[in-house]
C-alpha cells in the first residue's frame, strides 16, 4: 500500500462522532457566512498549531529563529499551559502540528506532550532538522506515538546542505533518519510517517534527482 494513501488512513482513523460533527460544523459556518455576507462562526478548531520553542540550533539565512531576530519573546513551550489548551478541546481537535520556527527537540518535554496528544487521539505532526534524533530520542519519538515526522535535508553532501542550513550536519540527519526507521521496525510501528523536505535553493538545485 502507498504510503502516503496509509497515513491518510491513519489521520482518518482519528475521526469520531464528535470531530465530524465539529467539521460539519465549521464547513456549514463557512457556507452560510459566504452565502449571507455576514460573519457567522460555530464548531471549534480542528487543526492546531503549538510552537514547542523558537531557539534552534542551525542559523538558516532566511528563518527569525536562525538569524536570532524574533520580535516576540523567546522560549520554550509550557506542558502545564499546552495540556489546559488540549484538555479544553481535545474533543474536537483532529490534527496537530508541534512546529513553527524553532526546532522541537531543544524542549525537554517535547515528546512528553506529544504523548499526551496521542493519548487523547489527536493526530500528530512535527518537523525537524534531525539533529537530536540519536537513538535515545529515536525510541521515545517512535514509543510518543507521533504520526508524521518531517526531516529537512535540503543537500547530498555536506557542501551544499550547510549552504542553508548552517552549522548543520548532513551525516547527523541521515544517522537520525535511520535511527527513527530502525527503531519503527524494532517497535514494528507504522508511525511516524517519514517525509523528507527538500527546500530547493540556488546550491543544491542540481541535486534534485540525487535526493529522491
Amino acid at each position: 500500500m502507498n504510503k502516503n494513501f496509509k497515513d491518510t488512513l491513519n489521520l482518518i482513523s482519528h475521526l469520531t462522532t464528535r470531530r465530524l460533527w465539529n467539521l460539519g460544523a465549521i464547513t456549514g459556518s463557512y457556507i452560510l457566512s459566504k452565502w449571507t455576507g455576514k460573519n457567522l462562526h460555530s464548531g471549534m478548531p480542528a487543526a492546531i498549531s503549538f510552537e514547542p520553542t523558537t531557539s534552534c540550533n542551525l542559523r538558516c539565512p532566511e528563518c527569525p529563529s536562525g538569524l536570532r531576530s524574533f520580535t516576540r519573546p523567546n522560549g520554550m513551550l509550557d506542558p502545564k499551559f499546552f495540556k489546559k489548551v488540549i484538555d479544553e478541546i481535545h474533543n474536537e481537535l483532529l490534527y496537530l502540528v508541534f512546529y513553527f520556527q524553532g526546532e522541537p527537540y531543544l524542549n525537554t518535554s517535547f515528546l512528553e506532550l506529544v504523548q499526551y496528544a496521542t493519548e487523547k487521539g489527536i493526530y500528530t505532526a512535527t518537523s525537524t532538522n534531525a539533529h537530536y534524533l540519536n537513538d535515545e530520542n529515536a525510541r521515545k519519538t517512535v514509543e510518543s506515538g507521533l504520526d508524521r515526522l518531517i526531516i529537512s535535508i535540503d543537500g547530498t553532501t555536506q557542501e551544499s546542505y550547510e549552504s542553508y542550513r548552517i552549522g548543520g550536519q548532513l551525516e547527523k540527519v541521515i544517522e537520525g533518519a535511520k535511527n527513527v526507521v530502525k527503531w519503527k521496525k524494532e517497535l514494528n510501528s507504522s508511525t511516524p510517517h517519514l517525509i523528507f523536505q527538500f527546500l530547493v535553493v540556488k546550491s543544491n538545485e542540481h541535486q534534485l534527482d540525487a535526493v529522491k
